[in-house]
């Protein structure tokens, strides 16, 4: 890596979780300076403007929360277990997120809207793809004959993964795991049903 791409790096790792936490709108040039330890000019030697950082920082964020998702993942030798462990991983990550603020995708979405096109599109590439990624373990848990033939997929993968957003953000609205633990064990229920 050159000194640039560290120096950009670092700028995108720094202020990940203050977009995560205080949103674009809410998140200033002077927090940006602050939390990078870099001058206006330093940090936009660097990108082209806000939205810029703010799309790498949104980027970064979801690519560390998939890292960690990941890594739980791979503990697991059935296609069951892994999407088990994937509702337990959402349980945990509700309060101890692995980046600051709370869920990126939750938290983007909200802010994401017609005027942020760019931040938008970027925001619904990253729900479909994590949709098919739980649709993805679902068939092959099917194609390994861990699930029933016949479940829907693709709509199971929505119901799972619509369930615990919404539990995230009504957790963390309430300060409750209660919402995420209903939910979780709802989710749970649904997969013994869809199992051989």
């Amino acid at each position: 890596m050159t000194k640039a791409e560290r120096t950009r790096q670092f700028i995108i790792e720094q202020t990940a979780p203050l977009f995560n936490s205080k949103g674009y709108d809410g998140t200033s040039m002077a927090d940006l300076m602050e939390s990078t330890g870099l001058s206006k000019g330093a940090i936009y030697g660097n990108f082209r403007d806000k939205d810029e950082i703010a799309l790498e920082a949104f980027q970064y964020a979801i690519d560390t929360m998939r890292t960690r998702l990941h890594d739980e993942l791979d503990k697991k030798n059935t296609y069951k277990k892994q999407l088990l462990a994937l509702f337990d991983f959402f349980g945990e990550y509700v309060f101890n997120p692995p980046v600051a603020g709370g869920c990126p995708l939750l938290n983007t979405a909200v802010e994401a809207d017609d005027h942020r096109v760019s931040m938008r599109r970027l925001v619904a590439r990253e729900l479909v793809h994590t949709v098919e990624f739980i649709a993805s373990l679902i068939e092959k848990g099917i194609a390994a004959g861990e699930f029933k033939k016949g479940t829907d997929a693709h709509q199971m993968a929505y119901v799972f993964f619509c369930s615990i957003e919404g539990a995230v953000m009504f957790a963390r609205a309430e300060r409750s795991e209660e919402p995420m633990q209903i939910v979780i064990k709802h989710c749970k229920n649904l997969v013994k049903q869809i199992s051989n």
